[in-house]
């Protein structure tokens, strides 16, 4: 039953989390939350750093600029129908509450933790959400090539010098995608800029929709006097048996996160406390298999259940004190990574 309503709620968005221990529906009447932004604000940046390393710590402070505890919101339009005869689906808007944290810094690579949590007191859900990594000139990363396939890909000297990449992972930090992109911090505004990704399909729309394969994003995080915002310019596109792509609409995605204090999230701390040992070896595992296979096709299923589901359940386990061991975590991984001939199998086909 606990993993049913999950299941919901990260198909939602989380759009019935609730505040204070009521449910709420987001007052979205636009892409763009029309909020008043603080009159107080601390940059990270005084100004447009002059030196090379000047950026890297300005760049570090507005990475660090996105953890805290936040009201979210999410607002998705299809805005522009690109293949003949396409109409665009209605628009979608959802929210919940969730903090960020840190979870590792090591000076040049930082990683951020979401968890959500609806409710409160003993009615509280707890949802370890999705988790963004963030490398100064990154060598290599992950990238989705389609049809679950990922790929370890080097990055060039030139494009990498000054850059920062970032990772996105899915609750369970399975893959999801990668881009590279740099901070521009001119005009009083901290923003970075991606180049143009391909991801997989939304969990928004995964389980509703086969007209696309593929979802290819620009994205921009820019740090706000009250939060900060992910702007994502989308395009869905279809995926032809030789890798060909046809886009059928555009959209334009608004993730606003607005600071909170008026939230509790102690369940959700609490949750990370008995279960941050465990995921910090889920983490290294799913590393380790991207470091020795290179190339993997990711399963979304493992005996008719959401991935996800397997590495939860042992989650819980741990949160409740029985030990897990390194070779359980690699044992669903196993089952959840595609042989190596799983592809070419299903080319065949």
């Amino acid at each position: 039953m606990r993993f049913l309503m999950i299941s919901a709620m990260l198909l939602l968005g989380a759009g019935c989390a609730a505040t204070g221990g009521t449910k709420r529906t987001p007052a979205l009447s636009g892409l763009a939350p029309a909020t008043t932004a603080p009159a107080t604000y601390q940059r990270p940046c005084d100004d447009v750093p002059a030196t090379r390393q000047a950026a890297f710590e300005c760049d570090r402070r507005s990475i660090l600029g996105m953890v805290g505890e936040f009201r979210v919101k999410f607002a998705f339009d299809e805005t522009l129908a690109l293949k003949p005869g396409y109409a665009p689906k209605a628009a979608q808007r959802s929210g919940g509450d969730e903090f960020v944290f840190v979870v590792e810094d090591r000076g040049d690579f930082i990683a951020l933790q979401h968890i959500l949590v609806a409710g409160k007191g003993k009615d509280a859900m707890v949802i370890k959400h999705w988790r963004q990594d963030w490398q100064y000139e990154p060598k290599d990363v992950l990238v989705f090539r389609g049809r679950n396939h990922f790929e370890l890909a080097p990055v060039a000297a030139d494009r990498a010098r000054g850059a920062w990449s970032q990772s996105v992972y899915e609750v369970d930090d399975a893959p999801r995608y990668a881009g590279v992109g740099r901070w521009d911090h001119a005009n009083g505004v901290d923003a970075w800029t991606s180049d143009f990704t391909w991801r997989p399909l939304p969990r928004r729309e995964y389980t509703k929709r086969n007209d696309y394969q593929v979802l290819g994003a620009i994205n921009r995080h820019t740090l706000t006097p009250g939060g900060w915002m992910h702007e994502q310019d989308n395009a869905k596109l279809l995926l032809d048996a030789n890798g060909r792509t046809t886009a059928l609409v555009r959209e334009v995605g608004i993730n606003s996160y607005e600071r909170t204090t008026s939230i509790d999230f102690s369940p959700g701390r609490a949750y990370w406390e008995k279960t941050h040992n465990f995921w910090r070896d889920v983490r290294a595992a799913w590393a380790d298999a991207a470091r020795e296979r290179k190339a993997y096709d990711l399963q979304h299923m493992l005996d008719e259940r959401p991935r996800f589901e397997a590495l939860f359940a042992l989650a819980d386990k741990a949160g409740n004190g029985e030990t897990v061991s390194r070779a359980d975590i690699d044992a669903v991984l196993a089952r959840a990574l595609a042989p190596q001939d799983a592809k070419a199998t299903a080319a065949a086909q």
